[in-house]
């Protein structure tokens, strides 16, 4: 005789069960999955991720109602959100480079008004209908120390207090910080057969950077000398520092060389002051120049923005 009755399979039930107590505990203990920030810890953690992301990743907005673009350091008046990132495209909303930092951003950033710092960045919260703004500190370091753009210590808000809950995010950027030229030994035209010679017109707002690699050794113990400027001989650190270059690292100079090295002159602004051709020769022993004359590389020609590894920190607290 057939059997029509309802009845459900204890397996069914089983498995119904099992899923239910499932949902039951994630939706219970980890209710981060469901939302974007909440009162508390877990609102600071959400403000300062996504302040540094957008910082570092976008390259901000203004707009109004006759144009718009990504180049807002022009157009404060028109801020729609604040961005560091470089242009490569400024039409776009976008940028293929993230994590390259602008100058002319940074430069910009550290003199917005600071109410739209907390209102354009969202640094503030609500709190049964009351708006209060967190505490903040933003800043670009390097080996721990804040760096200076434009002379212009790179640090906005407030000292970080020691007896409250901090949420902290840190973002390796590369950081448009004065400009440099790269020379090769091997083609370089120099005033004498020991000398590496530049031309530079000055004047500058950052330091400049002279990168000389490809060098010819031509005999035992070779060494870099001196540097000059128009003749007079250049100390450092007062008139420069001296480093090889290893990939994006610097590691102390002692004034040896070998073939393969990349050595960095890093030479202070403040010596091209005027709007006039200054000369920069390079002396070395043991080191060969082959092209000797008169027309001198000049600097300004060949050099580009030079970019340093830093950390853009963001701390939020209540």
């Amino acid at each position: 005789m057939k059997d029509e009755s309802g009845q459900i399979a204890v397996d069914f039930l089983l498995g119904i069960s099992l899923v239910l107590i499932a949902l039951s505990f994630t939706m219970q203990f980890v209710p981060g999955l469901f939302t974007s920030g909440s009162a508390g810890e877990s609102s600071l953690d959400y403000t300062a991720y996504r302040t540094a992301t957008i910082l570092v990743e976008d390259t901000g907005w203004w707009e109004h109602s006759t144009g718009n673009g990504t180049d807002w350091e022009t157009h404060t008046s028109d801020l729609m959100r604040i961005g560091l990132a470089v242009d490569d495209e400024p039409g776009t909303r976008l940028t293929n480079v993230p994590n390259l930092i602008s100058k002319d951003k940074i430069g910009q950033f550290m003199l917005l008004d600071e109410s739209i710092m907390v209102e354009v960045l969202g640094l503030y919260n609500n709190v049964d209908g009351s708006r209060f703004a967190y505490g903040y500190n933003i800043s670009i370091t390097k080996k721990g120390a804040i760096i200076n753009v434009n002379n212009t210590a790179i640090t906005r808000g407030t000292t970080v207090p020691d007896d409250q809950e901090i949420a902290k995010i840190s973002r390796i950027v590369l950081i448009e910080h004065g400009t440099t030229a790269v020379l090769k030994g091997d083609s370089i035209t120099s005033s004498s057969s020991s000398k590496a010679t530049v031309n530079i017109t000055g004047p500058f707002e950052e330091n400049i950077t002279i990168q000389l690699q490809n060098l010819n050794i031509s005999g035992v113990g070779p060494a870099f000398v001196n540097a000059s400027l128009d003749g007079a001989i250049l100390t450092q650190p007062a008139d420069m520092t001296i480093y090889r270059l290893e990939g994006w690292d610097h590691s102390p100079f002692s004034g040896s060389l070998n073939g393969t090295d990349v050595i960095c002159f890093n030479i202070d602004n403040s010596l091209f002051n005027m709007g006039t051709e200054y000369r920069i020769d390079l002396e070395f022993s043991n080191v060969t120049f082959n092209n000797t004359g008169t027309s001198f590389v000049n600097y300004n020609n060949i050099s580009s923005p030079l970019y340093e590894p830093a950390y853009l920190t963001v701390e939020v607290w209540q």
